[in-house]
């Protein structure tokens, strides 16, 4: 009797363990982004709204701890983190028109300003083991920086996603 109790309650904890890694899997493909380019042109992706300016953009940057790293393009420069100060409007920051953000949680982010205020912001989501992203977030390709729509029309291998056609 004690014998069979004991069976029935192993059986029991091994469907359970198998039902929530079920469960997890089914929430990783329902509710998370997929993978792919995101690209913002009318209100903005969170905290980062469309029409603030490079020093707004900067402090909200500053806000999210994931992100320790800008790359700018035009001048070519990177600004890192070393300590817990903040990120500091620099020179070469205020004149680039392109920066380049990575977030320890996998996004990246490329900030596109234009007469000193953020016109666009494209974010990357790689996903499931997908390591190889766009070159659009890695290189300042002037060719592909001066018509970002058509290189994600014609020559981005990832899905690309807009908030409004």
């Amino acid at each position: 009797m004690l014998k069979s109790v004991k069976t029935k309650q192993r059986i029991l904890q091994i469907s359970f363990g198998a039902g929530l890694i079920v469960f997890a899997f089914l929430i990783e493909l329902i509710a998370v982004h997929p993978s792919g380019i995101y690209s913002y042109t009318k209100k903005g992706y969170k905290e980062f709204k469309i029409g603030f300016s490079k020093e707004k953009v900067l402090k909200n940057i500053n806000k999210q701890k994931t992100i320790r790293k800008i790359k700018v393009c035009d001048p070519d420069r990177i600004f890192e983190l070393k300590s817990r100060n903040p990120f500091k409007m620099k020179e070469d920051l205020a004149s680039s028109d392109f920066w380049f953000c990575h977030d320890r949680t996998g996004k990246d982010f490329l900030f596109v300003f234009k007469d000193e205020i953020l016109e666009r912001i494209l974010l990357q989501r790689l996903r499931l083991g997908k390591k190889e992203g766009s070159n659009l977030f890695f290189q300042c390709d002037p060719e592909i920086l001066k018509d970002i729509d058509t290189y994600l029309a014609g020559q981005e291998k990832l899905d690309v996603f807009y908030d409004t056609k």
